[in-house]
């Protein structure tokens, strides 16, 4: 029932589009209107090593109540780095009694931050979480319920299921502790343009035409296709393995246990090694790097979300009336999704104004805007009955008729009944062994029967 509600969601959130057509954690004190800057000075790798209990201490001596505020949406620039400066500019304004340090931490590197963090006793006061990694959080006791600091009636009467159903579902009291920011589901993209010169007339239907499409991409002078191999990013890492494992029709968790050794799975990691071995990937660089190169052409495909075309047109404006999204190359048309969001942590000392910044930038408004200037979509169910709204955006993206024709297949990457806490090393784990066969070439099959044994083991 709860995949049924999902789905309905997606669909509604669609077709509106279409018609409408659409501290180890803490930085350098930033005011509101430095965010951008910050955020730009500062790589998936910066070092970011002033305890977020310092600048909160030197705000609160001014006469200010400092919020610290990580989130790789500072780190991607474009368009989610206009969004979330956009919207904490705004916040600061209508709260002068508030400051907001909010700043860029790559995604790739963000929850190993959050958890040194949380195990030192100095996490910011906003930590971001999503599907897969919130359950973790909760059990360990680093999130406040948001149950009475929010407006849960609100979430009842405006939210989809997302939130109302599957956000509670990862806490084993059954409490709100996020409010979603964004969800989403990913599909094939590519440049029209960039697929000419390369001498390729139509997109590949199977993972073995594909393969040959990358290669022949990879022959014109780029890159055929891209993904997140790097070592050690399995939280990036997980989402492509997850898109080629459910489209093949599997998935890495069955009876909320593990399925690392599903046929699926190793099929996907069996054709991920073979274009890791053509040479088609671009190697050890990150995905906002890798986006952008599919942007100015130097990247033929992704397979990524609805997203990627503001992306890639504020990189590279010659995108606009370059850019088609078609059927995933797989026997399945089934599309991983996911949903992001922001809760509190359980050592704030502000959580009311923390509280507050969350509701703001998932208020109506700010959740519009998100919509508007990103693509991405929302969880909230009430601004897509504004038509004022809806009808500003009309014929914006033509392409987002595929998205509407895959809402139906939408999988949440979240394996079925398996615990919250165990998802994050069950990925761990299934990640380190696709690494064993990407980089030691490790036999596919016993790299994958290994990670099932272990897996396993932590269910014991």
């Amino acid at each position: 029932m709860f995949k049924s509600k999902i789905l309905n969601l997606l669909l509604l959130f669609l077709i509106i589009i279409v018609v409408m057509s659409f501290s180890m954690f803490g930085c350098k004190a930033t005011t509101s209107t430095e965010t951008t800057s910050a955020a730009t000075e500062t790589t998936a790798g910066a070092e970011t090593t002033v305890a977020a209990s310092e600048t909160t201490a030197a705000a609160e001596t001014a006469g200010k109540i400092k919020l610290d505020f990580p989130h790789w949406f500072f780190s991607h620039g474009g368009t989610f780095d206009t969004w979330i400066k956009g919207a904490v500019d705004e916040f600061v304004k209508q709260n002068p009694n508030i400051e907001v340090n909010g700043y860029a931490v790559g995604y790739d590197e963000f929850w190993d931050k959050i958890d040194t963090a949380i195990a030192a006793g100095t996490p910011p006061d906003i930590i971001a979480a999503h599907n897969t990694n919130l359950g973790k959080y909760i059990s360990a006791g680093a999130l406040l319920p948001l149950d009475d600091l929010i407006n849960m009636a609100d979430i009842k009467d405006n939210w989809s299921v997302m939130q109302k159903e599957g956000v509670t579902s990862t806490s084993p009291d059954g409490k709100t502790y996020l409010l979603t920011s964004d969800m989403g589901f990913y599909l094939p993209m590519y440049r029209p343009s960039v697929f000419k010169k390369a001498g390729i007339s139509s997109y590949a239907k199977t993972p073995e035409e594909f393969i040959e499409m990358t290669k022949k991409l990879t022959q014109s002078g780029i890159k055929g296709y891209a993904a997140m191999i790097n070592p050690g990013n399995w939280q990036e890492g997980l989402y492509d393995l997850a898109i080629w494992t459910i489209g093949l029709g599997g998935h890495y968790g069955k009876d909320g246990k593990p399925a690392l050794n599903s046929p699926e799975v190793i099929q996907a990691v069996t054709y991920l090694k073979q274009l890791f071995d053509a040479g088609v990937m671009p190697k050890e660089i990150d995905k906002g790097t890798y986006r952008k190169m599919f942007a100015t052409g130097e990247v033929g495909t992704l397979i990524d979300g609805p997203w990627m075309y503001e992306m890639a047109v504020g990189w590279d404006p010659s995108v606009k009336g370059d850019f088609e999204v078609v059927d995933l190359p797989f026997p399945t048309q089934r599309v991983t999704s996911f949903f992001e969001g922001l809760s509190i942590s359980s050592k704030s000392k502000n959580p009311k104004e923390a509280a507050k910044l969350i509701e703001f930038l998932c208020s109506p408004e700010q959740q519009k805007r998100l919509v508007e200037i990103t693509g991405i979509m929302s969880a909230r169910e009430d601004i897509y009955k504004d038509q004022t709204w809806s009808n500003g955006l009309t014929q914006k993206w033509p392409w987002f008729q595929k998205y509407i024709d895959h809402v139906s297949q939408a999988v949440l990457n979240n394996p079925t009944g398996m615990p919250g806490e165990k998802i994050p090393e069950v990925v761990k784990i299934w990640y380190t062994a696709y690494e064993k066969v990407l980089y030691e070439n490790a036999d596919p099959t016993k790299a994958m029967n290994d990670a099932q044994t272990e897996a396993m083991a932590l269910f014991k």
